[in-house]
C-alpha cells in the first residue's frame, strides 16, 4: 500500500513539475517575444518614420498631403498620403489610389485629383475586406475600378459611380453583403465576372447605356434581387451570371437580334423565374438549344 502511495505522490510530484516547467517556458517566450516588440518599437523610434505634412503641397480646406520620412535626418521617405477634410485618407501612387480609411462616419469620396495629379482609378484590391467602408462616392473624372476594389467590404451599403467610369474590373464588389443597389454608368460595357457576387442584400440593379456583356457569376448569389431589365445594348450574358437569385422576373430590352447565354444555371429555373418579358418585334432568345421568342 506504501508503495502505491509513494508511486502517486511521485505521479502527482512529476505533474506539477511538469506543469510549471511548461509555464516557465511560456512566460520565457512571451517574454521574448515582448522583448521582439519592444526592440521593433525602439527601432521605428530610433530611425523616426512619421507622417509629415508636405506644405507646400497641401491646399488648406481642400487636402493635406504627407509623407512618411525620417525626421532623424536619413533624408529617407516610405509613402505618401491625402488627408482630406471629408471623405477619407488615401496612399497613392501617380493617378492610382492604393489605399485608405475612410472618414469617422464611414464615408469614403474617391476624389477626381490629389496634389495636382488627376486620379485615374483604383489598384486592384485597394480597400479589399475594409468594414469600416460604408459609403462610397467617386467623383467625376475616375475611370477604373479594378479588380477586387472592395473586395468583401461587408459593411458597404451604398456606392455612387459617375459615368466617367468605363471599366469595373472582376470581383470588384464579391462579398458586399450590405449593398442595396447599383447603378451601372452608361461609359461601362462590361459587367465583370463575379463582380457582384455574393451581394445578398442587392435589391436594385439598373444597367444603363452601353453594356455589351454581363461577365460569368456577376450576379451570381444575389438572394434579394427579385427583377431585372436587361438593356438593349446587351448581347451576351456568361455562365451562371445569375443563377441562386431571387429573381422572378427579367425583362429583354434587346428587338433586333439574338441573345445568347452560356449556360441552363444562367437564370434560376423551376418556379422562382415566372415572367420573361421581350421587347416588342424581339428576335430569338437562346438557352441551351430552348427558345423564346416574342408572341
Amino acid at each position: 500500500m506504501r508503495t502505491n502511495k509513494n508511486l502517486e505522490v511521485k505521479s502527482k510530484a512529476w505533474k506539477h513539475l511538469f506543469f510549471l516547467c511548461v509555464l516557465c517556458a511560456l512566460c520565457g517566450f512571451i517574454g521574448c517575444e515582448n522583448h521582439w516588440m519592444k526592440e521593433a518599437t525602439a527601432h521605428m523610434h530610433r530611425h523616426g518614420f512619421e507622417w509629415v505634412t508636405d506644405f507646400s503641397k497641401s491646399t488648406p480646406g481642400v487636402e493635406t498631403i504627407q509623407i512618411l520620412a525620417c525626421t532623424t535626418g536619413c533624408n529617407t521617405t516610405r509613402g505618401m498620403r491625402a488627408v482630406m477634410p471629408e471623405g477619407g485618407i488615401f496612399t497613392y501612387e501617380g493617378g492610382i489610389i492604393t489605399g485608405g480609411q475612410p472618414d469617422e462616419d464611414g464615408l469614403l469620396i474617391i476624389p477626381a485629383r490629389i496634389n495636382g495629379v488627376s486620379i485615374t482609378g483604383t489598384k486592384g484590391s485597394a480597400f479589399a475586406r475594409n468594414n469600416n467602408i460604408i459609403r462610397v462616392v467617386i467623383m467625376d473624372g475616375v475611370e477604373t475600378i479594378r479588380a477586387s476594389t472592395f473586395y468583401y467590404c461587408r459593411e458597404l451599403t451604398t456606392v455612387t459611380i459617375p459615368d466617367s467610369v468605363t471599366s469595373i474590373g472582376d470581383n470588384a464588389f464579391i462579398g458586399c453583403e450590405s449593398l442595396t443597389e447599383i447603378i451601372i454608368p452608361v461609359n461601362v460595357t462590361t459587367i465583370s465576372s463575379n463582380a457582384f457576387a455574393s451581394c445578398t442584400s442587392l435589391v436594385s440593379v439598373e444597367i444603363r447605356g452601353a453594356v455589351e456583356t454581363i461577365g460569368d457569376y456577376a450576379f451570381y448569389r444575389c438572394s434579394n434581387l427579385t427583377s431585372i431589365t436587361i438593356p438593349e445594348s446587351v448581347t451576351n450574358i456568361g455562365y451562371e451570371a445569375f443563377r441562386i437569385t431571387g429573381l422572378t422576373s427579367v425583362t429583354f430590352n434587346r428587338a433586333d437580334t439574338v441573345i445568347d447565354w452560356t449556360s441552363d444555371y444562367t437564370f434560376p429555373g423551376g418556379a422562382s423565374l415566372r415572367e420573361i418579358y421581350l421587347a416588342q418585334g424581339a428576335g430569338t432568345y437562346t438557352r441551351d438549344g430552348a427558345t423564346w421568342t416574342k408572341g
